[in-house]
């Protein structure tokens, strides 16, 4: 029980001990003055007197029966006051605990009543879009999103009437310093008990999130535009990323890449000699090597490098190898070493040719006018023997003038597949003598092109002799002839291909080499010289060959743009 009530209640029973003593008394009074003279003689006197001692009884009681009953209600007024005040401080209190939790959650909130006023916003949401409870509470939801310029993420389109925010709505909003926020909105019903009375709203700041995706996308951009192809692994080998020109180089399209282990996608490549795999392995980068691929039929040189890849801890998470088509380099690379040899046999052809060829005409001379006068027939046979040898040393000296004086088609258009067919009565008998079999695959839609047909004769002859040399002593020989017209690079592509004892890469490195040659006889300027007449009609040469499989010599040779086709 309160102070107040039992103060109340200190005041009520003296008050009622009071009345109740009084009654007490004039009772007592009454029947002592029944038995006095005056009383006993005049029985009117007595009945009056009971009649006014009743009345005065019944007033005493109807006056503490008031008293008592304001008493009663005067308490419970008070007891109801006392209770109402509990649950206004209770109310007060539980709004200060939820309103400093509310404050003290990280998450951004702000709520509204059933007329989407804003009621209420934490200090979150004032610290990240910079304005105060006081400068928003009370404003509507649409007037708060025009203060705020909201503008929806996906379509960049200004927000004006949003009515009952949509869970999960992206929007781009400004705060009070102009700096952009990224948001997502959330919303929660408010309720008490059965009633609603508003709803939660839920911001959440995204901008880091969106940040990272930006710098995703760009990432992703940046790595489907490089020219070097990109593979990335996780920690177990598995592809993640594999960008346009990993899928051009290896002809492997993405989709096909992702989600599957290295070794899967490479299943002709021990794992060990898979860069990535390496880098995964030690820990640590590897490369930049150069590596031998084929990809479709094509070989491929490619310079490759990889690194693993850490997490913030620096746990490996994976690896990223970057390689590079570096096959087009090196081949101009040997081209122009090539040029520099060859530039170095020309001008000893240069410097030499007519200082040999004066002498040597004038030794044929006279070796064929003592052939004529003398009638040895011994005699006569060594003669034969000096002018051939002269004859022979004449043709190396015109191979160096070739080589010192290159020449550019005269413009003569020149059909390759005729041009093989006119070598064929002599390329069978020479297969037919050595027991070679004969393939040929001439495309019938080849454009013809401008050259001189002479010295790709000279070519042509010079690559099926030394492939009917190589397959000497082998058991199975086969030659093929091919020709291929490849519209995307605009070029004509020509095949010597054999069965014989091929080359290691060790001899692969030196052809071309002036005087370089792995015949007994040989003069080491055939491929010299064939190397020059093509690159004179503006082409190329690739040679793929591997010790024991045999050699393909591939010849390709520009098409103009107004090739026509037989």
């Amino acid at each position: 029980m309160s102070a107040k009530n039992w103060r109340l209640l200190l005041v009520a029973v003296p008050v009622a001990l009071i009345l109740l003593y009084f009654a007490v008394y004039e009772n007592s009074l009454f029947f002592k003055h029944l038995n006095m003279e005056p009383f006993t003689t005049r029985p009117e006197l007595v009945t009056k007197l009971v009649f006014s001692m009743a009345l005065h009884n019944v007033m005493l009681l109807l006056l503490a029966g008031l008293l008592g009953f304001s008493m009663f209600k005067y308490y419970r007024v008070r007891q109801g006051q006392r209770l109402a005040q509990e649950e206004i401080i209770r109310e007060i209190q539980m709004k200060e605990f939820v309103t400093s939790v509310l404050n003290s959650t990280p998450l951004a909130i702000m709520t509204a009543d059933n007329h989407m006023k804003i009621s209420f916003v934490n200090r979150a949401w004032e610290s990240l879009v910079g304005y105060t409870g006081n400068e928003v509470e009370g404003k509507d939801l649409s007037e708060l999103l025009g203060l705020l310029q909201a503008k929806m993420m996906e379509t960049g389109t200004t927000e004006r009437n949003p009515g009952f925010p949509v869970p999960g709505k992206q929007l781009n909003i400004t705060g009070k310093n102009g700096q952009l926020i990224h948001v997502t909105l959330d919303t929660t019903p408010l309720m008490r008990g059965d009633t609603r009375e508003g709803t939660i709203i839920y911001v959440m700041d995204i901008s880091a999130e969106v940040k990272y995706d930006n710098l995703k996308q760009t990432a992703a951009t940046i790595l489907e535009q490089m020219l070097g192809g990109v593979i990335a692994v996780d920690a177990s080998g598995k592809v993640t990323m594999f960008n346009r020109s990993a899928e051009q180089i290896t002809g492997i399209e993405a989709s096909h890449a992702i989600g599957r282990s290295l070794t899967d996608l490479f299943p002709k490549v021990a794992p060990e000699k898979l860069v990535p795999l390496q880098a995964l392995q030690k820990g640590a980068p590897v490369g930049p090597v150069e590596e031998q691929w084929n990809f479709q039929g094509k070989n491929y040189i490619l310079l490759t490098s990889a690194d693993v890849l850490r997490e913030k801890n620096g746990r490996i998470s994976g690896a990223v190898t970057v390689f590079h088509d570096i096959t087009q380099l090196r081949h101009q690379q040997d081209l122009d070493h090539n040029r520099e040899k060859l530039a170095v046999v020309g001008q000893m052809a240069a410097g030499m040719a007519h200082e040999l060829r004066n002498p040597l005409t004038s030794v044929k001379g006279f070796a064929q006018l003592l052939g004529e006068r003398l009638a040895d027939e011994k005699n006569k046979e060594y003669l034969n023997i000096i002018i051939r040898e002269i004859d022979r040393t004449n043709e190396i000296i015109r191979d160096f003038l070739l080589l010192a004086r290159p020449r550019s088609p005269r413009g003569e258009l020149v059909d390759l597949n005729q041009l093989l067919n006119d070598l064929l009565p002599l390329i069978e008998s020479q297969c037919l003598l050595t027991e070679v079999d004969l393939v040929r695959c001439q495309d019938p839609a080849l454009p013809v092109i401008p050259g001189e047909p002479d010295q790709l004769k000279q070519v042509l002859l010079n690559l099926i002799h030394n492939a009917l040399q190589a397959m000497e002593g082998r058991e199975k020989k086969t030659l093929t002839l091919a020709t291929h017209y490849l519209p995307d690079s605009g070029e004509i592509k020509v095949v010597v291909r054999d069965t014989g004892t091929g080359m290691s890469p060790e001899v692969l490195k030196r052809l071309g080499t002036p005087f370089f040659t792995t015949k007994d006889a040989g003069t080491g300027l055939g491929l010299t010289v064939s190397y020059r007449i093509i690159e004179n009609h503006g082409g190329r040469v690739e040679v793929e060959s591997h010790a024991g499989a045999g050699s393909e010599f591939r010849l390709y040779l520009p098409v103009p743009p107004s090739g026509q086709k037989h």
